[in-house]
């Protein structure tokens, strides 16, 4: 029997149509085959996702009445930048440094960098894993006075010790204390250590051992409140200093954290900020902000006098692509984290460039970083943290 071509046709569609239908519902199942998705693999995620969730989250539990954020848009961003409804208004440990770093190729890299100020390779340690000196996410760095190195893990929620030649010393913390935002850690006056839990709006104050002296703050966006809070930094008096990324602002504590004052807002301007990251002071109390969108570097009095700024982004000697650390030599020269450029240049105080340190890879012994994140100069010698899913390096 010769089918017509009408018939045909419609034979055709049909089968078509089974064979499409088929696929779409399977599509979860060949994703799950294709794709073999590791629970421990590390992914880039969107901030703007995550701050999402955490306002969502912040509705349920957190009385604050802190406003949710809206994006906003500026022709010079790279990518989208979250702005805050309301803007906030104005109203030393000298010299190794610890540096931090992203491994972008390798996430089974787990170490902590240690380097003279030359570049010259010394050491470096760590492996991914929850046990003792292991790292699944490691963020920040700070070495106090004995060249302890002090590291907090956001996977882990956890703030881990160690000497300075990388051996396991303690650690503290945990998922019900910390949350898994944790940022910065540093060193006060008097040795004791703070650490930055943002996801909880919190800046806690231990002693070295891990025992528990203070907590400031909440999360919002008034005064003494925590929008994404990033730095922490302390002024020879010992009174509080910290950065917030969605509030774009500095904000000053005394030593027992009662609020003084802030300043900074939303723009590109002296004085203002679109996404800060570290804050560190200096042995003549000059406070010093970079800031990741903007490319630059800011410095103030401690009273929030602005004094000068240099950096815009890109790629070139004294250009800076989404800066992060900071930290100072014996001299006072200024050393800023180049994160997406795989450096660490190195300024005057005035903010002159004088020279790089580093290159893209993923071999330290060579100097080499990937996305570093944060880095510490103690004596002279340079701590670099790789913080892709990980660990911290130390130069001279």
């Amino acid at each position: 029997m010769i089918l017509g071509t009408t018939t045909i046709l419609l034979i055709c569609v049909l089968i078509t149509s089974l064979v499409y239908t088929s696929i779409f519902y399977n599509l979860p199942n060949i994703f799950s085959q294709v794709f073999e998705v590791n629970e421990n693999d590390y992914f880039e995620f969107d901030e703007s996702y995550e701050d999402k969730e955490s306002d969502s989250a912040k509705k349920s539990d957190d009385k604050s009445g802190e406003k949710e954020s809206a994006d906003d848009s500026t022709t010079k961003s790279k990518k989208p930048l979250k702005k805050s409804k309301s803007d906030v208004d104005e109203d030393f440990s000298p010299s190794i440094a610890y540096i931090g770093k992203y491994d972008k190729e390798d996430v089974e890299q787990h170490y902590v960098q240690k380097y003279y100020l030359n570049g010259t390779y010394i050491s470096s340690w760590g492996e991914r894993g929850t046990g003792d000196g292991q790292f699944l996410h490691a963020h920040n760095l700070a070495v106090d006075s004995d060249e302890n190195v002090y590291v907090t893990d956001e996977r882990r929620s956890d703030v881990q010790k160690f000497d300075s030649d990388g051996n396991f010393l303690l650690s503290w913390g945990n998922e019900t204390f910390f949350s898994h935002k944790m940022e910065d850690v540093n060193i006060d006056r008097e040795g004791n250590v703070w650490v930055v839990d943002w996801g909880k709006g919190k800046l806690h104050k231990f002693t070295p051992n891990g025992t528990l002296l203070m907590s400031v703050g909440k999360k919002g966006n008034e005064d003494g409140e925590f929008n994404r809070s990033w730095g922490v930094a302390f002024d020879s008096d010992n009174n509080i200093y910290t950065s917030e990324k969605y509030a774009y602002r500095i904000q000053k504590f005394d030593p027992e954290g009662n609020f003084i004052k802030t300043w900074g807002k939303f723009g590109e301007g002296d004085k203002e900020f679109r996404h800060l990251h570290a804050i560190a002071i200096d042995s003549k109390d000059n406070i010093y902000v970079d800031d990741e969108d903007n490319g630059n570097v800011q410095k103030f009095t401690k009273d929030g006098k602005f004094i000068t700024s240099w950096g815009s982004v890109g790629k070139g000697e004294g250009e800076l692509d989404e800066p992060h650390g900071i930290d100072f030599d014996s001299k006072g020269n200024v050393y800023v984290v180049d994160t997406q450029n795989n450096r660490v240049q190195v300024f005057t105080s005035e903010g002159k460039y004088i020279k790089s340190i580093g290159t893209e890879g993923a071999d330290p012994e060579k100097g080499e970083f990937l996305l570093i994140h944060d880095i510490d100069i103690e004596n002279d010698i340079m701590y670099v943290l790789d913080s892709r899913d990980a660990h911290p390096n130390k130069i001279n």
